[in-house]
């Protein structure tokens, strides 16, 4: 049910985020004619252009910029208003936005799919839009309110969220086959000896203190899947969590460097707005997911 309904603003965010008239045909179920007269709608109500069409392809004005950033917090503010109102008669309703960081899928005592088939299950007329950010980004979006929720291990936590400990991730120093550290015996390994290779860190979480060696990594990364593949080149060192790497490590491409001072933990947690008004949706999934991390079954594979 759509009370706050504007088919103008949801047409010219979809061809936006679509990228253009093409696609956005299919996620609208119109024609590329039928979007031309709404957008040409849309201009002659706002009374300037919003975007550029033609042989040069799509593009925003700089006016129209402006104009995809607010009729997007229109239309979500639109979504959560029905949603408040579908909820007086006891229906889960609206969109739940979740934020997660990368590479959380094997991550065995985050029992995310768990939590979301918990939440599935219930009848409901719930959209869910899952996104992935860095834990600074997430909290941006949490404070904004373009998050409902947010999955991650913040290590700057601030006084406008809420913060729940959900599970602790392992991580380790590894290197690849062609570095030279893999063959070293980890008795030959030492401080010193691992301060004079090139590092590779995570822009948002910087493991490994700066005093081992160089105080600027040599490579930084936004997410692990990039900083495997720089380990991989066999130049450079690079924590990762046990779980992501395990696989690597088995098939024999990566080896951990055993220092016992090149071990760290992270807690993750769920994160959630302070003061708003916290919708039924929300606090389910978040029940959800607390339960799902607390059981003891084993995680479905």
């Amino acid at each position: 049910m759509k009370l706050l309904r504007n088919t103008l603003l949801e047409t010219f965010v979809t061809v936006v985020e679509c990228g253009g008239f093409s696609d956005a045909q299919y996620a609208l179920g119109v024609t590329q004619s039928a979007i031309s007269i709404r957008i040409r709608d849309l201009e002659t109500s706002l009374g300037y252009r919003i975007c550029e069409r033609g042989r040069g392809g799509f593009r925003l004005t700089e006016r129209g910029e402006i104009a995809y950033q607010k009729a997007r917090d229109i239309l979500r503010s639109a979504r959560d208003f029905d949603a408040e109102l579908l909820e007086l008669r006891n229906t889960i309703a609206g969109d739940l936005r979740i934020g997660i960081v990368d590479a959380i899928d094997s991550l065995p005592s985050l029992k995310l799919v768990n939590a979301l088939q918990r939440f599935l299950a219930r009848p409901n007329e719930v959209r869910i839009e899952i996104v992935v950010a860095s834990p600074m980004d997430l909290t941006q979006q949490l404070i904004s309110g373009e998050l409902n929720a947010a999955v991650a291990p913040f290590r700057s936590q601030v006084p406008e969220l809420e913060y729940s400990e959900l599970c602790s991730e392992e991580h380790r120093l590894y290197c690849a086959q062609g570095h030279p550290l893999f063959n070293e015996p980890d008795s030959e390994i030492s401080l010193e000896a691992i301060g004079q290779y090139q590092l590779c860190q995570r822009s948002y979480d910087m493991l490994v203190s700066p005093d081992l060696g160089s105080p600027e990594p040599k490579a930084v990364v936004a997410n692990m899947e990039a900083m495997a593949m720089l380990i991989e080149t066999g130049h450079f060192l690079g924590p990762l969590p046990t779980h992501f790497a395990r696989r690597r490590v088995e098939e024999g491409k990566f080896r951990e460097i055993k220092n016992s001072q090149m071990r760290w933990n992270s807690a993750f947690y769920l994160a959630t707005r302070r003061v708003h008004v916290l919708r039924h949706a929300v606090e389910l999934f978040a029940q959800d997911l607390q339960h799902a991390c607390d059981s003891q079954d084993e995680p479905q594979p």
